[in-house]
This record gives C-alpha cells, sequence and structure tokens, in this order.
C-alpha cells in the first residue's frame, strides 16, 4: 500500500474536470513514455460527486484495457505502481465542471480503442467516437464543453505528452 499523505494533502482542492497524468513504472508505461519523450504515459479526469457521504471522496474516469471506467481515486492510487500528477483546471472553467461530469459519466463502459493506441506509436489518429483512449476522453470532455485545447473533437487526438503540454491548467502537483 501506497502513502497516501500528498494525495490527502491535496484532495480537499481536486475538482471536476481536473487532469490526473498518470507515469507507471511498469513495462508498458515505459514504453508509452519512450515514444511519447514525455513524464506521464497515461491521463484521466477527476471526479467529484456532491452526495451525501461522498462529499470528501475523489474519483478518477479513465479509458482503461476494458474500456471507460470509473474508480474511487484513493484506491487506486493505494495500489498504483508510479507517480500521479495533478493538473488544476484554471479557475476560469469552474462554471464548465458539471458539464464535463456530464460527458464523462454518459461516456462510462464505452470501449477501449486498442487500434488507435498502437497508432499513436507510429504517428497521430483521429478521433472515433465509438472507441476511445485515455487522453482522447479527457480531451473531448474539455472541448466538448468549450475549453479550447488546440485539438478539436473532428482533428487529431492528443497524447498524454500533449496534454501535458495544454495551456488550460495551474501548475502541475504530484500528488504520489
Amino acid at each position: 500500500m501506497n502513502d497516501l499523505t500528498l494525495y490527502n494533502t491535496i484532495r480537499p482542492l481536486i475538482k471536476t474536470g481536473d487532469h490526473l497524468g498518470w507515469r507507471g513504472d511498469n513495462l508498458i508505461g515505459k514504453i508509452i513514455r519512450k515514444f511519447t519523450a514525455d513524464t506521464i504515459n497515461h491521463s484521466e479526469l477527476a471526479l467529484r460527486l456532491e452526495y451525501e457521504g461522498l462529499d470528501k471522496r475523489r474519483f478518477n474516469v479513465g479509458a482503461l484495457s476494458f474500456g471507460i471506467t470509473l474508480h474511487m481515486l484513493s484506491r487506486k492510487l493505494e495500489r498504483y505502481n508510479g507517480r500521479v500528477y495533478w493538473y488544476p483546471l484554471k479557475d476560469e472553467y469552474d462554471e464548465l465542471r458539471p458539464k464535463i461530469a456530464s460527458y464523462v459519466l454518459d461516456k462510462i463502459d464505452i470501449k477501449y480503442d486498442y487500434k488507435s493506441l498502437f497508432g499513436q506509436l507510429l504517428g497521430r489518429v483521429s478521433s472515433d467516437m465509438n472507441k476511445l483512449f485515455c487522453s482522447e476522453i479527457c480531451n473531448l470532455a474539455w472541448v466538448s464543453v468549450g475549453i479550447d485545447t488546440g485539438f478539436p473533437i473532428d482533428g487529431i487526438a492528443p497524447t498524454p505528452h500533449d496534454i501535458d503540454n495544454f495551456n488550460i491548467f495551474r501548475d502541475k502537483i504530484r500528488i504520489l
């Protein structure tokens, strides 16, 4: 089990729509970083559900091998082998956070886009709304509510490396 001291300090500040950048210390993570030359290899969105009893909980939504999934962030962090960074959206996007939540929750169980994942190793791929990979679902959630990431819905899909350089965040902070 990992020490969640950093995460527990930051947790109250994490809001829906914030980016979570994952740097896995496994073979797949290292291969992805080799091809993207970046510090992270996986992207997810934070989700803060405002329901009684869940006000202190944070969730993460992302594309994993079995599709778009929702997890309790602390449980995933407890067993994660690597580092995780929190990228808070700039305050100017706060009013868009509920729409981001609606967008990603509507995408739960959409299948993972293996073809595009491997295509990213050879070059850029276009977004496919029927199957999604990690940085693609994050970008689509932001762009669908009007945040300009530089990667429009009908264009090429960004990599985690691209998201690491988006100008829509305040400074990233390591949480694990």
